[in-house]
């Protein structure tokens, strides 16, 4: 703010400030000033007191940016789904608008026809662009879409793979309950698993224990144990909370033969839930686990964790499970197309109490970036946008 210098000389009762100069969005009004009234004015901008006289009342208008209100209204209707709203709101003010702020709206409509698969809208989009901004477009890009399901070719093969956000209701649980059924083998590859809900922790831990118990020729993939370890480390002995992360946790023990730890979680699982501790089995074939290389392993390096297509109506198991307190997390949402908005309500409260070193969310989209400023998660976890 911009205010005139105020002389100390005491002025006539009639005289008339004359209207303050030199900055745009200050203005003054004079009054006639009442007789013998003054008080201490606290300048904000350098902390001093200065007694002036109440005679001008000044009116201030701070100056906003024009375009974030467009922004957050079109981010949350594309999180309601509204997409062809947001579009129309967008393309109605960044039409042969070259604004350094309307930059801004240009990128989140090229994310948005580039989750909805509109290449051809993206391709006219990218010539304005060029021609009304004189920069050059972004390029596209494959990903908004989910990537092509490969769990079939993968399964001839004898591979399950389970990646991303898995529940309860994934198609990986039909093959796996298919090659159950044919006593076939398979090895299960959970190097890109993000998370696992409740649900999914269940079907899979009676999965791996009826297929012991059956002799089948089952393995795990490289990377099932430092991600048992980020399981096993979320289950604190006396909190009865999530049982079935407790068997699967056990399950994946055995599989891997590590005895010690399994007597020491089982231990903890028996005075969690007050039940009869479950007991080691010896493999009666040694299951096939492939060695993970030691220099491919950085336990110290925060956990980057793959999310894919939408988190909607407060999921948000496959989050909660990779947030470990006191560690550094990385989450990777650039293959997350949307993010609802009572899912991101639910995301910022589970961010503020993970008590977490650091949270990093690794390239999200413009409009999922957006709608995450609107709920202040950029202020608990570092937004990490993807150069263009």
């Amino acid at each position: 703010m911009v205010f005139s210098f105020f002389k100390k000389s005491p002025r006539k009762t009639d005289e008339r400030m004359p209207p303050l100069r030199g900055s745009p969005i200050v203005s003054a009004v004079v009054s006639q000033p009442p007789a013998q009234t003054s008080t201490q004015v606290s300048a904000a901008d350098d902390g001093l007191d200065t007694t002036i006289n109440t005679c001008y009342d000044i009116e201030v208008f701070e100056e906003t940016d024009p375009y974030a209100e467009i922004a957050e209204h079109a981010a949350i209707l594309f999180a309601n789904g509204q997409y062809e709203v947001a579009r129309s709101t967008l393309e109605s003010v960044i039409q042969n608008n070259a604004d350094q702020g309307a930059i801004r709206l240009w990128l989140m409509l090229f994310d948005l026809l580039r989750m909805r698969g509109d290449r051809g809208a993206f391709d006219a989009l990218s010539l304005d662009f060029a021609s009304t901004c004189e920069l050059s477009p972004p390029s596209w890009r494959e990903g908004g879409e989910p990537a092509p399901n490969k769990n079939k070719a993968q399964a001839m093969a004898g591979v399950a793979v389970l990646q991303g956000a898995v529940t309860g209701n994934d198609a990986v649980f039909d093959d796996l309950l298919q090659a159950l059924s044919k006593g076939e083998p398979r090895t299960l590859d959970m190097g890109r698993l993000a998370g696992i809900d409740s649900e999914a922790s269940g079907r899979l831990a009676k999965i791996l224990h009826q297929a012991r118990h059956r002799d089948l020729a089952w393995g795990l993939g490289s990377g099932t144990e430092t991600l048992t370890k980020r399981f096993s480390v979320r289950l604190i002995a006396g909190q009865t909370r999530d049982e079935n992360m407790w068997l699967l946790v056990l399950e994946l023990l055995q599989f891997l033969g590590q005895e010690t730890l399994f007597e020491e979680k089982a231990i903890d699982y028996a005075v969690t839930f007050e039940v009869s501790p479950p007991a080691w089995e010896p493999p009666r074939t040694k299951p096939a686990v492939k060695e993970e290389k030691k220099d491919e392993m950085v336990l110290d390096a925060p956990m980057v964790s793959t999310l894919e297509g939408e988190i909607l109506q407060g999921r948000l198991d496959a989050i909660a499970c990779q947030l470990v307190p006191g560690e550094e997390c990385k989450l990777d949402f650039s293959r997350v197309q949307r993010l609802d908005f009572v899912s991101a309500g639910a995301l910022a409260t589970l961010l503020k109490e993970a008590n977490c070193k650091q949270i990093t969310i690794v390239h999200p989209n413009r409009m999922l970036a957006e709608l995450l400023r609107v709920m202040g998660i950029d202020k608990v976890a570092h937004i990490e946008l993807a150069r263009y």
